[in-house]
């Protein structure tokens, strides 16, 4: 068995490493081979990142000339890769001690009528990044567009399964999974399994997830939201009506922080009588001024009225 690992890497040359290290230090006396693929999009510090990976033999690079964006580097990645199996690994989160144990278990337990498992990852803190760290199970098409089981999780596909499919590429500088993951889901069931091998580095300074209520990065969520509403909003309407109230609204919020004009008529096609909690909450958000409405939001999402995950 060949597992690839994929490292889509943008400036990540001084995290890269700690990242590579949490890969190598389990390599001793296991059941199956390693192959590590990073993908420089088109970085600022490519020669310090090839400084970076020059004493990690079982790494292969591979150079975009140009930034291209998170989606496009994991689809290079994805295709380069050679593996029976392959996930997905930020550049500056790890892997926990003795992965690939935990592995091994994984596969073990994994459906082959499930060509994706999410595994349950934790923060630098230890702290769950899902919403039922227990839960073992299926996750299907419906469960995504309701947010069942909802959270942040370490994607590992059948590797001929997602060479074949790949993520979806709109050309933005961060990833828009919920879009891909939605393909994905509608080819298949995923599994969900509560075994961890991902720390999730969310609060690290720079780190990919970091920066999120940017003007930059709440942009390109709004694009992301458009896609979305444009390839599955019948789905939504039809399977996960409350849903699709709360992700108009939160498109009003991401269109409101990222300066963008049109705010209003996506917070009044999220009304519903099932969501006025969350309704009037988008209101308030949305008449306040800069000063108020960042700390407000993020103050919402620390307490939990907004989802910190997935």
């Amino acid at each position: 068995m060949l597992l690839s690992v994929i490292v889509p890497a943008f400036n990540a040359s001084a995290t890269i490493s700690a990242t590579l290290k949490s890969i190598s230090a389990s390599l001793v006396d296991i059941a199956f081979e390693v192959e590590v693929v990073v993908v420089d999009d088109g970085s600022d510090d490519g020669d310090s990142l090839v400084i970076a990976i020059k004493d990690y033999p079982f790494v292969r690079l591979v150079v975009h000339e140009s930034n291209k964006g998170m989606c496009a580097a994991r689809n290079t990645g994805i295709k380069a890769s050679r593996g029976d199996f392959v996930t997905i690994l930020d550049a500056d989160d790890e892997f926990v001690e003795g992965w690939p144990e935990r592995l091994q278990s994984i596969i073990s337990e994994w459906p082959e009528d499930c060509q994706l498992c999410y595994s349950a990852c934790v923060n630098s803190n230890g702290s769950p990044t899902v919403s039922e760290p227990a839960y073992r199970g299926r996750l299907t098409y419906e469960d995504l567009l309701n947010e069942r089981h909802s959270g942040e999780y370490l994607p590992v596909f059948r590797g001929n399964f997602v060479r074949t499919q790949l993520y979806q590429d709109l050309g933005l500088r961060k990833s828009c999974g919920i879009v891909s993951y939605l393909y994905f889901a509608k080819e298949c069931d995923f599994w969900i399994t509560p075994i961890i091998l991902r720390i999730y580095h969310d609060q690290r300074q720079g780190s990919v997830s970091s920066g999120w209520l940017t003007e930059k990065k709440a942009r390109e969520t709004a694009l992301c939201y458009e896609k979305l509403f444009q390839e599955f909003s019948a789905e939504y309407r039809r399977y996960a009506p409350r849903v699709y109230h709360t992700k108009m609204l939160r498109y009003a919020v991401y269109r409101k922080v990222g300066n963008l004009s049109g705010i209003w008529r996506p917070w009044l096609q999220g009304f519903s009588m099932r969501a006025i909690p969350e309704f009037l909450a988008t209101a308030f958000i949305l008449v306040m001024g800069e000063g108020v409405m960042r700390p407000l939001i993020m103050f919402a999402r620390r307490i939990g009225v907004l989802r910190k995950y997935g």
